[in-house]
């Protein structure tokens, strides 16, 4: 791999000067250790997750499948769940299931995450790629897929964001072992069996760990979030929005190719300029979002369009009526989306078309949710 510049150091509290170029490699490259497990000690009011999605433009679907270890509404409780949504243009299904602990292993060294004979996640090193394999067999839904790497990993956030609220303490981790990925292998949603063969791949892996003795709950601390890959041409675009309590955190990666041209913190706007009403969850979602550099020696800007829904939930889901009611009421209404969208990339006075998938995750911010 070429390596990277990476402009803008994060601070305590997710505070940025986006003044600092960083050129340093062991600062940016992902290492096999990153994708590991980290949270080795479960308590409730932690998350971790190893997130994977394929985008096969000319065939028209969508999978994602993530293996997620979290904590109940109530901070009660930590489990582990496998999340699975499939569109395709004759199906669609989206699923979760929950499991005990005793059915979660993963290593601390690499990606090497299973639960029960049901799912399998692991890390493959074969040359200069990452090869990641993806076993899965649940509830209808088979999928023997290999993740090619064909950008190398993505760090904007280093090594992990300590985050500070009196005597309270947390810590936030993203890193992207696979920005881009050729995935080839196939999955059946009941008797339909799909091929991958010019697919497109996506990985990362995120946690957020509460101090034992003195804990930072995430929804203490983030607001909402928007997240979202694309892949246009020979373009692939990564973006992140984090809302939290006082400011704002954004990154941003273009790549050209295998080779990442761009790679900044906090020198992007992210605006959704249309939302668009959910009866059903008696809510809203960002349906057009426009994302665009501040640095102005790099011009760039991106359009997302909504296509379709691809999954979504109520984050309350599972607590008693009485008590969701009260939240929604008096709080907020805590939502997440996995949309599908059409994309519109401009760099450097050229146009490419493509196609995204994007996410809102809303935990304390009634006026974004209600229009």
């Amino acid at each position: 791999m070429k390596g990277y510049t990476h402009k803008g150091a994060i601070k305590t509290n997710g505070l940025v000067d986006p003044s600092v170029l960083i050129t340093d490699p062991s600062k940016l490259n992902v290492s096999t250790s990153d994708d590991g497990f980290k949270l080795i000690t479960p308590a409730p009011g932690n998350f971790e997750w190893w997130y994977f999605d394929v985008i096969d433009v000319k065939k028209d679907y969508v999978l994602k499948i993530v293996a997620h270890l979290g904590t109940d509404p109530l901070r009660r409780i930590f489990f582990p769940q496998v999340a699975i949504s499939i569109k395709t243009p004759a199906q669609k299904k989206s699923f979760r299931k929950h499991y005990s602990l005793a059915d979660f292993t993963a290593s601390p060294d690499c990606c090497n995450v299973r639960i029960r004979d049901e799912f399998h996640a692991f890390v493959e090193l074969s040359g200069k790629h990452s090869l990641y394999h993806i076993v899965v067999n649940m509830n209808g839904v088979s999928a023997r897929l290999t993740f090619t790497g064909e950008i190398e990993g993505w760090k904007p956030l280093g090594n992990e964001v300590k985050m500070e609220r009196g005597k309270k303490r947390g810590a936030f981790y993203w890193v992207i072992p696979l920005p881009r990925a050729l995935v080839t292998g196939e999955f059946s949603l009941g008797n339909e069996r799909y091929t991958c063969e010019e697919a497109v791949g996506y990985h990362d892996h995120n946690y957020w760990q509460a101090d034992v003795n003195k804990k930072l709950f995430v929804d203490d601390v983030i607001s909402l979030w928007y997240w979202g890959r694309v892949v246009a041409d020979d373009l692939t675009v990564i973006f992140m929005d984090t809302h939290l309590k006082s400011h704002r955190l954004t990154s941003l990666m273009v790549a050209r190719g295998n080779t990442i041209i761009h790679s900044s913190n906090n020198l992007t706007e992210v605006c959704a300029e249309e939302f668009r009403e959910d009866r059903e969850m008696k809510t809203s979602y960002p349906s057009r979002i426009m994302i665009r550099s501040v640095d102005k020696n790099k011009p760039f800007q991106m359009i997302l369009n909504a296509k379709e829904i691809i999954d979504k939930q109520d984050l309350l889901e599972g607590t008693h009526p009485f008590i969701q009611w009260l939240i929604k009421l008096l709080v907020s209404r805590p939502v997440y989306y996995g949309i599908s969208a059409e994309s519109t990339v401009t760099l450097a006075d050229k146009v490419s078309k493509g196609r995204a998938l994007y996410e809102f995750m809303v935990f304390r911010n009634q006026k974004k949710t209600l229009r």
